[in-house]
């Protein structure tokens, strides 16, 4: 492992496919205290321009050989879900610590095995996405908020899927990807947005039960085919312009897949603090307007309302304006949006936002180097995976799903 006085950690990256190269690998390559040792990926033409593009130091198609010879610290799980569990525990039973891609598992016996594993071989490790987290500051902020009770007691609140405005029909499904999103361990889109359930718990708190409705619609799709993506890598001479995305919206779809994993999903979340909402995760295919409301968290309480959106990141209005760090003209606290979102090419990261695919990588060297606790954790990914399992089971026994996990947060 390594050190402090070698402020070293080196990292091994499971898989080369798009967040690894146009997120991850690029940030890697920019810092002081971590080296990529090793990259891996079944199609050697991926690691190749890993190699070439990012200066990793070796390169590997076989995850368990790499394990075994690169010498890394920590790997980077960024495979297709379905290989999260057994790449997950092989790395943490010889002592490596991880960052886990969305989703840490689809079930709870598979998540349960994985946090088994961490805590018995000390590792650290992060479940992604740090995004709509405590890691990040502003949600930090606003939880400390709740907390004090600028809201008052939370009566409901709602939060639903929010749209394409402007890159046309079909963007919501995705466009490439069909191990990562379509197939029936990926989980589908429900498992693909953890982001929803995470905002939720970074301002209320635990989960408490789930009451959920759960369908594929519709099963039919085509995406860009697979060998678009080695096209793309090979011919990519500035890491910096390594982002597929900024490609694959603008090709055509010719490759037929199904859906097999849930892509729609109606919930209903009673939280620890008694509050009730709902959740919708679906896809949408056309655009919505611009400057509707798509579907942003909004939450309301007997002493005030928080509302995400609205050309802001988020807004609180209240009756006890003393616990708000400051009030605009307009009766608001106001937090706002960071960065320049137009010139963000839909779904990347808004230009100097909060980018939790930079913000965990570094978030993961310094608890490793620091031997700190990470946000989010094991606890975090194990309560943020049931709820999401909890809506599967839900709708499967037309029952109450009651949480078995929490979080004293």
């Amino acid at each position: 492992m390594a050190s402090d006085t070698q402020r070293k950690v080196n990292v091994g990256v499971a898989g080369c496919g798009v967040v690894a190269t146009a997120y991850y690998l690029p940030y890697l390559a920019t810092m002081e205290t971590a080296e990529i040792a090793a990259v891996c990926d079944l199609r050697s033409v991926r690691t190749e321009a890993c190699v070439r593009l990012f200066g990793a130091k070796e390169q590997y198609t076989d995850y368990y050989e790499m394990l075994d010879k690169s010498g890394i610290d920590a790997v980077l799980v960024l495979t297709a879900p379905g290989t999260h569990v057994d790449f997950a525990l092989a790395a943490v039973e010889k002592g490596k610590h991880v960052l886990i891609q969305k989703p840490l598992a689809t079930n709870m016996k598979d998540a349960r095995r994985i946090a088994a594993a961490i805590r018995k071989a000390g590792v650290k490790a992060i479940v992604e996405p740090s995004s709509n987290s405590p890691l990040d500051p502003d949600f930090a902020l606003l939880r400390k908020l709740v907390r004090k009770g600028v809201l008052g007691d939370v009566m409901w609140f709602s939060l639903g899927s929010t749209g394409p405005t402007k890159y046309g029909p079909g963007l919501s499904s995705n466009p490439y990807g069909q191990d990562a999103f379509y197939t029936a361990d990926s989980g589908g889109f429900l498992f693909d947005l953890p982001y929803a359930p995470s905002n939720i718990v970074a301002v209320l708190g635990a989960c408490k039960t789930v009451f959920a409705h759960t369908k594929i619609a519709p099963i039919e799709h085509k995406i860009v085919p697979e060998d678009e993506y080695d096209k793309f890598l090979a011919t990519v001479t500035d890491p910096d312009q390594a982002n597929y995305w900024d490609v694959v919206l603008d090709l055509p779809r010719t490759h037929p897949v199904k859906m097999e994993a849930v892509d729609q999903a109606y919930s209903m979340y009673e939280m620890a603090d008694g509050s009730h909402g709902t959740c919708h995760v679906g896809r949408i295919y056309h655009p919505i307007l611009p400057g509707a409301d798509g579907g942003a968290l909004s939450i309301y309480g007997t002493d005030g309302n928080l509302i995400f959106g609205a050309g802001y990141r988020a807004s609180i209005i209240s009756t006890k304006k003393d616990l708000l760090p400051s009030v605009d003209d307009d009766g608001w606290f106001h937090i706002a949006r960071k960065g320049d979102s137009s010139k963000a090419k839909w779904p990347q990261p808004t230009p100097g936002a909060f980018n939790y695919y930079h913000e965990s990588t570094q978030h993961l060297v310094d608890c490793i180097l620091e031997d700190k606790e990470p946000i989010p954790n094991i606890d975090w990914g194990l309560h943020i995976t049931e709820m999401m399992y909890g809506a599967l089971q839900s709708s499967r026994t037309g029952k109450l799903y009651e949480m078995t996990t929490t979080l004293d947060y």
